[in-house]
């Protein structure tokens, strides 16, 4: 059996801890509320309450979600004889309400790793394509925050352009994918960039689309929306 790594040592912990410390928060105390850990024993994400007071003198909200920080990919398939663009889903069940979701390919960071190269190793894992960290291309300089919330995640968004044939492509729709020891299933889908701005339940999403659009300067994509 795998030793359990005690929060305080994970990096994640430690970054959060650093970050309030460079931002002049004082840490009054950090209670470890629940913890989910790999099957190798390192801390995959926790629940804390935290009482910290900000250097204006007022408390920072209690709960925090220690998530560290992941990656979200945004893989554009080419046909390569008409030219036409598809965009590739991870279609799951979202774990907060069990409603069906589509979302891009995304997985977190661990310890030591750096982001570009988590992007190359999820998509491998999440859609069986190979690629490689020189095919992968920034959607944005820097990891964005979703909001001002209690969570310390910060997503850095990357996408990849392959091109191949129309029966390859169809060959990807609807096929299962995900670890079953991560209790992951999930199923690849397939569709147009269109409807993918309809499809997908989350902003990343949606973002990812409109930074790559921007990108190849191509809006007119999204006109039948």
């Amino acid at each position: 059996m795998a030793q359990k790594q005690a929060l305080e040592e994970a990096e994640k912990y430690k970054n959060w801890r650093q970050k309030l410390e460079t931002n002049q928060v004082k840490i009054r105390s950090v209670d470890e509320k629940y913890t989910k850990r790999t099957q190798d024993g390192k801390v995959l994400y926790a629940l804390v309450e935290v009482e910290a007071e900000t250097p204006e003198g007022t408390k920072l909200p209690p709960v925090c979600m220690l998530k560290g920080h992941a990656v979200s990919m945004l893989v554009v398939l080419i046909d390569e004889e008409t030219e036409e663009k598809s965009v590739l889903l991870v279609r799951q069940r979202r774990i907060c309400d069990g409603s069906e979701t589509y979302e891009h390919p995304a997985g977190m960071i661990d310890e030591g790793e750096e982001p570009i190269e988590v992007a190359a190793r999820e998509l491998k894992e999440e859609t069986g394509l190979v690629v490689t960290t020189g095919e992968l291309r920034e959607l944005f300089p820097k990891g964005l925050y979703s909001a001002t919330s209690t969570s310390d995640e910060a997503l850095f968004f990357f996408y990849t352009e392959r091109r191949m044939s129309a029966r390859e492509i169809q060959a990807l729709h609807n096929r299962p994918t995900g670890e079953e020891s991560e209790n992951e299933h999930t199923h690849l889908y397939v569709t147009s960039f269109p409807e993918a701005q309809r499809l997908v339940s989350n902003l990343h999403g949606v973002l990812g689309h409109l930074l790559y659009l921007k990108i190849v300067q191509d809006y007119k994509t999204l006109e039948q929306v």
